[in-house]
């Protein structure tokens, strides 16, 4: 995955945990794209849904340690911001779930992607790719 200096990309769930997790399949690939956000050469973007997805498991299991490098990571790591959810962006993930008939948590990632307005959008879920072919980018089929 090639991504241009100045980039904003907008990072669902799954590459998150893969990366915090060192998923094998998927570490070199998402570990090149946070490393990017560190250098400055890219801006990364996720929302509050990221968070709610990510600590659920390590809450629900007492992994603490986990719970805390998540939170780490979404909160302190350089390039990247964790947006909240807005009026605007409600309105947003309406329309988006109206259309395309996605679930929540999927239609408001897609919406905060598109209110901040990012070059991609990065997921390892399939059916997100029927809202835009040609940004987002599932990460099976870069593998």
């Amino acid at each position: 995955m090639e991504l241009k200096d100045g980039s904003s990309v907008f990072i669902d769930t799954a590459p998150i945990i893969y990366f915090i997790e060192e998923n094998p399949s998927y570490s070199p690939i998402v570990s090149n794209l946070f490393g990017k956000a560190t250098e400055g050469s890219i801006e990364v973007y996720t929302s509050v849904i990221s968070v709610i997805e990510v600590l659920t498991k390590p809450y629900k299991m007492s992994r603490t340690e986990l719970v805390k490098s998540y939170k780490d990571f979404l909160y302190q790591s350089k390039g990247l911001s964790v947006v909240n959810i807005n009026s605007n962006i409600a309105e947003l993930t309406s329309k988006i779930r109206a259309k395309y008939g996605f679930r929540t948590p999927d239609a408001i990632q897609l919406a905060v992607y598109e209110y901040i307005k990012c070059d991609l959008f990065i997921t390892n879920d399939t059916q997100l790719k029927k809202y835009d072919e040609n940004k987002v980018i599932v990460l099976s089929e870069k593998n």
